[in-house]
């Protein structure tokens, strides 16, 4: 079923959608309240903004959706797998949460008043500035759940990293506090740092990306890191997640970004001379007002990205899958450009191979 029979069979006055699959469905800003989307698959979804009060959504799948600014007051959401996904700002007052899993899940600002959150996992849940009152929490994992920013600095957390921790997340991370060192820090001073695996999930590192060139971050988790302005030049960020992160004006010229997760991720105005994509995943992000050039897009993979005013000068597009994604405008600067490429079992947006011969 696609969202245009949903939404009729709705207006219709059908309410019962238990069992439905809605794989990266768009259903942001509709009232579906008092659905039941009981066991349903959704997964990817957008339902920003959408009315969801009083849903039926116990055993339901939305991880990794987007579901900010959406209305789950009083909803049913019993034994739901809400992990990875983005509940910013979302109305969950009076929901019941019971056996929940939001592992990973944003909830900054999100309001949790009477909720029933008993037995629900919230590892690694981001709650900065959510409202609690009221709300049961017995039995539910919240060790590692993020309430607050803490501050760190950089060479702390290289020296906790050396002792084995791994797990920053929530951080706002700083360079030398003195200032005198801070101005005697150059450019690519901490190339070769192994900072393998590290977790800096909803952290700010602002204060120390302009040092990152030639940093190894393999297997890292940077979900929702922001990258404005940074400086990433030769850097080893293969198999990394890069979840909702936004990038901008940024430089990661000859960077490694193999196998990266870039899933939501906004690119806009960054330097990617000669990078390494083979396998990544751009799958939603938004890419804007840059090109990619001379890049490996072996495998690579834009299932429902949007690009706008893109070019790609020299790409080797071998297997590389633009299925479903939104090239913008045709045939105008605010396209996309193929330039000199090479394709071989290119998936297009239609489905169609494209290949050089």
């Amino acid at each position: 079923m696609d969202k245009e029979e949903l939404l009729l069979r709705y207006a219709d006055g059908e309410r019962d959608f238990s069992g439905i699959s809605l794989v990266d469905a768009n259903l942001a800003n509709t009232d579906l309240s008092g659905i039941d989307f009981s066991g349903a698959d959704l997964r990817g979804a957008n339902l920003r903004e959408t009315n969801l009060c009083g849903a039926h959504l116990a055993s339901s799948n939305f991880s990794t959706a987007s579901l900010m600014y959406a209305n789950l007051n009083n909803a049913c959401l019993e034994d739901a797998d809400l992990s990875d996904a983005d509940l910013l700002d979302v109305d969950l007052e009076g929901a019941n949460l019971a056996r929940a899993n939001l592992w990973g899940a944003d909830l900054s600002n999100v309001l949790l008043i009477d909720a029933n959150c008993s037995s629900a996992n919230f590892s690694m849940t981001y709650l900065v500035d959510a409202n609690i009152e009221g709300a049961n929490f017995e039995g539910a994992q919240i060790d590692t759940a993020i309430f607050q920013m803490e501050r760190m600095l950089f060479t702390d957390i290289i020296n906790r990293y050396a002792a084995g921790e791994r797990n920053f997340s929530g951080l706002i991370v700083e360079s030398p506090d003195c200032s005198r060192e801070r101005r005697s820090w150059e450019l690519g001073q901490l190339k070769g740092l192994d900072l393998s695996g590290i977790i800096l999930r909803n952290s700010s590192i602002q204060w120390i990306s302009r040092y990152m060139n030639g940093v190894i971050l393999r297997g890292a988790d940077l979900t929702r890191v922001d990258f404005d302005h940074s400086l990433f030049e030769g850097a080893d960020l293969s198999n990394a997640i890069l979840r909702e992160t936004r990038i901008f004006q940024s430089v990661f010229e000859f960077a490694n970004l193999s196998g990266a997760d870039l899933t939501g991720a906004g690119l806009v105005e960054t330097s990617f001379w000669c990078a390494d994509f083979s396998r990544a995943k751009f799958n939603k992000a938004r890419i804007s007002s840059l090109g990619f050039l001379c890049k490996n897009f072996t495998e690579a993979t834009f299932k429902g990205a949007r690009l706008d005013s893109v070019h790609f000068d020299g790409a080797n597009l071998t297997r590389t899958d633009f299925r479903e994604a939104d090239f913008g405008v045709k045939n105008s600067i605010f396209g996309v450009e193929f330039r000199d490429c090479y394709f071989e079992e290119t998936l297009m947006p239609d489905g169609s191979v494209r290949n050089n011969s």
